[in-house]
């Protein structure tokens, strides 16, 4: 947002909303108008004011070379255009702050420019008489032969020139104003897009994350189908393991979020069934801190690595071990995954796919490394926001 913006953009916390109609209301109303007023308002609305001196500096100083050096006129006369810029900004503000339902905003911006005008018009004029100008005014008309100029003349000039002076004011006021809406309407567009991806990447995260691969399902159907020919009470058993893991992870279609160890519990009703059919291949070890544990844990994150592992090692002979460990290391939750399997950092969709969530999920506040250990292990190090906050990013 620019700086004239943010100045000319006033909040209207405390503002009446109805027009006043009694003294007490008017100065309450004007008070709490001014009160909503930045001070960068007043500086940019002065600094015009003091431009407008300086314009007329040159035509004073001439002035004053004839008829001599009169330090209350001269300091009068340049202090005026401070104050009546800032009485023609209150008009603004007052208009600005208006209810609609006494009168347009339109129409109340140019009651308040023709009324700012004469209001200034008589404040100033009456300073500039109480301070003298007026007579040295009349000297220099009497030094070059000239009447003085009518009050009249004089009322009506000051009055046009302050209208002017006041459409210059209110035209940088609503031009600003104007840019400061713009600028947060698109920060809200902005804040809502924000939004509404998010919302989306949730709602592919929830079709995803209770997803039952399509492939090992129909394999362990497969396995235990033909273990009911060979060994009907070993089969029966890896259908309950099969059935534990389906309850595991069918609740999840309806949830947003989960835990660390309700993720951690799924990873081991998903090895059960595996292991049972792969002669105990692979051996889980799990290090849970305890203060990890209830720790925000979006689902679909751990379960593809482990899944993956699976896809990597051949299907009769998967990987033999495979060890997690979980600890909190300052604001971070630390996963370290070691599975027990060469070659595992090549990149794949499947991977892909997980860094994807992460990014999507946590920004740059979470990371996914992979590396190879001895050329026998692949190391996979997880971090999140120990918050397990999605907007942490």
């Amino acid at each position: 947002m620019s700086a004239e913006g943010e100045g000319i953009a006033m909040s209207a916390v405390g503002i009446p909303t109805r027009s006043p109609s009694t003294m007490r209301g008017a100065l309450s109303f004007a008070w709490h108008a001014w009160r909503g007023t930045t001070a960068r308002a007043w500086a940019l609305v002065l600094a015009i004011g003091l431009v407008i001196s300086l314009v007329a500096l040159p035509h004073r100083i001439e002035m004053y070379q004839r008829i001599g050096w009169h330090a209350l006129p001269a300091l009068t006369e340049m202090a005026l255009p401070l104050l009546m810029s800032a009485i023609m900004f209150l008009g603004w503000v007052l208009a600005d702050a208006g209810d609609d339902s006494w009168r347009r905003r339109s129409t109340r911006v140019l009651y308040a420019l023709l009324a700012g005008g004469a209001v200034a018009t008589v404040v100033g004029l009456s300073l500039w008489h109480l301070a003298g100008a007026g007579e040295l005014i009349a000297r220099v008309a009497g030094e070059r032969g000239k009447a003085p100029p009518s009050p009249l003349l004089i009322l009506i000039a000051d009055y046009m020139n302050l209208l002017v002076v006041g459409g210059i004011i209110y035209a940088v006021a609503e031009v600003a104003q104007q840019r400061s809406r713009t600028q947060r309407e698109f920060e809200a567009a902005v804040r809502r897009r924000g939004t509404l991806e998010h919302q989306v990447l949730e709602s592919k995260l929830s079709a995803m994350q209770a997803q039952v691969e399509p492939r090992f399902l129909f394999d362990t159907l497969v396995d235990i189908e033909r273990l009911y020919e060979k060994d009907a009470q070993r089969a029966a058993g890896n259908l309950d393991r099969l059935i534990s893991y389906l309850r595991a992870a069918l609740p999840r279609l309806r949830e947003s979020g989960s835990t660390i160890e309700a993720e951690l519990e799924l990873v081991k009703a998903y090895l059960e069934v595996v292991t049972a059919l792969r002669e105990g291949r692979p051996q889980l070890t799990i290090e849970l801190a305890e203060e990890c544990a209830p720790s925000r844990f979006y689902p679909m994150l751990l379960l593809p690595l482990i899944q993956r592992a699976m896809h990597l090692g051949s299907e009769t002979t998967p990987p033999e071990t495979i060890a997690i460990a979980v600890r909190r290391d300052a604001q971070e939750i630390v996963v370290v995954l070691r599975i027990a399997l060469a070659g595992g950092c090549a990149d794949d969709p499947e991977l892909a796919r997980v860094r994807e969530r992460l990014a999507g999920l946590y920004g740059s506040a979470a990371t996914l490394q992979c590396v190879e250990v001895g050329g026998e292990a692949t190391e996979l190090t997880l971090r999140i926001p120990a918050s397990g906050a999605a907007d942490a990013r």
